[in-house]
């Protein structure tokens, strides 16, 4: 399926597409802005002649920006709706994906694999959760416990709220997701 991908909640056989928000400007800008940040092998490679170590600082280009927009939508009531914020959901998840956590190496599952860096496994959230009926999964940012995300599975679980706009170069929310990760905006 096209623009299916190996994205955080992706569906793992490209049988639906996922649309990821975030409940705000801020928040879809850290996720989205989290790939461009130096690699950990760029950060520890760096250092003066007198030893001090130097920051890279990576760059949001004026064709990253002219690529994407940013748009508001509204989610339909009514929907269905994995929470990846409940102690609950976790408990269920832990119990249907203990095969796949066994598998991964994992001896244990909490929210913080939830919403980790194992591909794998919240594909496989995700999968279930595409099965089970819901409209998609509500979880926070994994680089801000204060911000609030969606994966939100393809149908009609929204509505678009006004039209696109540009990524403008002097977007607050854009500039305060940079400077938390060391990147600069051109």
């Amino acid at each position: 399926m096209r623009f299916a991908g190996g994205n955080r909640f992706d569906d793992p056989l490209g049988e639906f597409r996922v649309l990821y928000a975030g409940e705000s400007r801020l928040a879809a800008f850290m996720e989205t802005l989290a790939p461009l940040r130096p690699s950990l092998a760029d950060i520890t490679g760096l250092s003066t002649a007198a030893g001090a170590r130097i920051r890279p600082t990576n760059r949001i280009s004026v064709d990253w920006r002219r690529a994407r927009r940013i748009a508001r939508l509204r989610l339909v009531r009514g929907r269905r709706w994995l929470d990846l914020h409940a102690p609950e959901t976790c408990e269920v998840l832990r119990g249907e994906l203990a095969d796949v956590l066994l598998q991964l190496g994992m001896a244990d599952f909490d929210v913080s694999g939830a919403r980790g860096p194992s591909r794998e496994l919240t594909q496989q959230i995700a999968r279930r959760a595409f099965s089970w009926g819901y409209a998609g999964i509500a979880y926070r940012s994994r680089f801000d416990d204060t911000l609030n995300c969606w994966a939100i599975f393809e149908g009609d679980h929204y509505e678009p709220v006004g039209r696109p706009n540009p990524i403008r170069r002097d977007n607050p929310d854009l500039h305060t997701a940079a400077r938390r990760f060391g990147l600069t905006v051109f």
